[in-house]
């Protein structure tokens, strides 16, 4: 077997995959890429990551080699990453986001810095690839700074209506899930519509649910619970979660396009709900400042009547999961216990 020549640079030096799996005494975030690079050198036929918990119980999912390399494959072919490209890691790699960086790092043989994972990165001048949170991008954005990258890549959550504008610089969201080890689709920052990466074909099943098939992955019919509006086999708009859907009275409310309406305007709240006697369930708006309220009832009173919400409750922060995304089961949780703090909207 060729020797690889992916090239892994931590605390000024540079090391090969066996160098850096060799280390001694390294943090913790460094214990994670040997692990990761561990299962490339060896002939492991899979590694097992855990689901977000973004809507419901997370659980372990074991995905095959040919699944993550063919996946890694497909990354390097959308950003024209060749041997000796520049790149950075700096999420952690005991998450399938961080590992799937060692493995794109590990094939392509790529130089892949080594950054500690960090609410602000600290991000190595003229990179080719770098991807990222939302959050990390935000923060880089709040203090000013540009990810100077050829292509940056946004996954893992959502990104706020008010940073998801038209940009010079190459900036991608991706849409994947734990099952497709990383992204299926992409799309620029500032347009709605996401293309499929690689082999990858969508279809739609009764509810507008997007179907995957992606040949390069040993993916055939998976379904998801992300409602889209299908534009041909290769390209959708996604327009959220099924899980997610408020239904009162019959009328299907869909909270992650009320939120961005609202954070366009420059208001960072959450459509939850609670039960209704009568309607089964009621939205109501979840805010974090008081100073937001007359703000949100003219942004609402755009909305048709059946989507407007009458109540909303203020908290301090919204109850997140272990990976950072809203936890939204928790927050209805929270609603039910304390019906006290609704106020009429």
């Amino acid at each position: 077997m060729p020797k690889n020549k992916s090239l892994f640079f931590w605390n000024n030096r540079s090391y090969s995959a066996t160098e850096i799996v060799d280390l001694q005494s390294v943090p913790e975030h460094i214990c994670d890429v040997q692990r990761a690079l561990n299962f490339c050198l060896s002939q492991a036929p899979q590694w097992t990551v855990a689901t977000s918990g973004s809507t419901g119980v997370p659980k372990e999912v074991a995905l095959s080699r040919e699944l993550l390399f063919g996946s890694a494959r497909a990354t390097l072919d959308a950003f024209d990453l060749v041997p000796g490209s520049t790149a950075a890691l700096v999420l952690p790699a005991k998450y399938i986001g961080g590992f799937m960086m060692i493995v794109r790092a590990f094939i392509g043989e790529l130089s892949l810095h080594l950054c500690e994972p960090r609410g602000i990165p600290e991000l190595p001048l003229g990179l080719d690839f770098v991807p990222m949170t939302p959050a990390q991008f935000i923060a880089l954005h709040e203090v000013g700074i540009t990810p100077n990258a050829k292509h940056t890549l946004l996954g893992g959550s959502a990104l706020p209506a008010r940073f998801d504008t038209d940009s010079t610089s190459k900036v991608y969201l991706g849409y994947g899930m734990t099952e497709t080890a990383s992204h299926v689709a992409l799309r620029s920052l500032g347009s709605t519509v996401y293309t499929a990466v690689g082999s990858t074909e969508f279809s739609v099943d009764s509810n507008d649910c997007l179907c995957i098939s992606a040949p390069h992955l040993g993916i055939v019919g998976l379904q998801t619970r992300d409602r889209v509006t299908l534009l041909d086999a290769k390209r959708f708009n996604y327009e959220g979660r099924l899980d997610n859907v408020i239904n009162s009275g019959g009328l299907k409310l869909h909270p992650e396009r009320l939120e961005a309406e609202c954070d366009a305007a420059g208001i960072q709240a959450v459509i939850s709900s609670r039960e209704h006697e009568r309607y089964g369930e009621v939205p109501v708006i979840v805010l974090q400042s008081r100073e937001d309220v007359a703000g949100i009832q003219k942004v609402v009173k755009g909305w048709e009547r059946a989507l407007q919400p009458k109540e909303f409750c203020i908290v301090e922060q919204w109850p997140l999961l272990g990976n950072g995304k809203l936890d939204r089961l928790g927050l209805q949780s929270y609603l039910k216990k304390h019906p006290n703090l609704l106020y009429p909207l």
